[in-house]
């Protein structure tokens, strides 16, 4: 694994909830307590953090979707970026992802962030010539979805 990145462990939640707080990760209908739990129950994805002096400073969830794995929760402290971090957070996904047999990775972000759109380009990968397609089970977290402006 890319040296710096390990899995989370149960005593640093809350910090690294605070750094996705700092990098503005979380959203209204996504609460980041419950998806960290997911993402630790499920023996087949993996929440990887760096820390310098002892705080988060980047993380990447990364889980098996089949042939294919799946990145989300990339982030570096916004008081640490452009230190590499980032680079480093998705090379610990793609070394996660070699390491559990899968032949490529997958993200999403949102058409309006352009930066990390170029971000991502940098680093190789392109637009997929498919379409996510969602459809909400819980109303009430649909319903924060489409309250937020930031949503869509």
């Amino acid at each position: 694994m890319t040296q710096g990145f390990r899995p989370v462990g149960e005593d640093e939640i809350d910090a690294v909830i605070a750094l996705w707080d700092r990098a503005g990760m979380t959203r209204p209908w996504n609460p980041p307590r419950d998806d960290i739990e997911a993402i630790r129950a499920n023996p087949k994805s993996a929440l990887l953090v760096a820390f310098a002096e002892g705080v988060p400073v980047a993380s990447v969830a990364v889980e098996d979707g089949g042939h294919r794995a799946w990145v989300y929760y990339l982030c570096a402290d916004p008081a640490r970026q452009g230190e590499g971090w980032g680079r480093r957070a998705m090379a610990a996904a793609e070394d996660w992802a070699r390491a559990h047999g899968h032949t490529k990775i997958q993200l999403l972000v949102r058409r309006s962030n352009a930066p990390v759109r170029g971000f991502y380009e940098r680093l190789g990968y392109e637009e997929s010539a498919v379409a996510v397609l969602q459809k909400w089970l819980d109303p009430e977290r649909e319903r924060a979805f489409r309250d937020n402006p930031d949503g869509h």
